[in-house]
């Protein structure tokens, strides 16, 4: 049966120069952490972006249907206003009558 260390070791044989590492790899291997921070990062800020964004037309949506609501609030209050501030007889008052309470029931003993 071969050995596999064998091998490896004719590979490694030319005095591990394969496994020191040099300034330009460090430089290059630093440069894919580096980078992948940034894009996501990017796409975070990205998502927010689009959110925010999407905040502003649903809010920008509800401001107009409060604005049409105050519309029709303010309508309303102006029909009502001069009716209530003129004089009880001219629109006919409402007549309320109060009718004595029942006498409660008396005791028997």
């Amino acid at each position: 049966m071969p050995d596999h260390r064998a091998k490896n070791n004719r590979r490694n044989a030319a005095g591990d120069l394969h496994s020191i590492a040099t300034l330009q790899m460090l430089a290059n291997a630093a440069k894919p952490c580096e980078r992948q921070h940034m894009a996501t990062r990017f796409a975070r800020l990205e998502n927010e972006r689009a959110r925010l964004e999407r905040e502003v037309i649903i809010w920008e949506g509800r401001s107009r249907a409060t604005a049409t609501k105050l519309v029709k609030v303010g309508a309303g209050i102006a029909a009502l206003r001069p009716a209530l501030l003129e004089a009880p007889d001219r629109h006919g008052a409402c007549v309320i009558e109060r009718r004595p309470l029942a006498a409660p029931p008396a005791e028997s003993h």
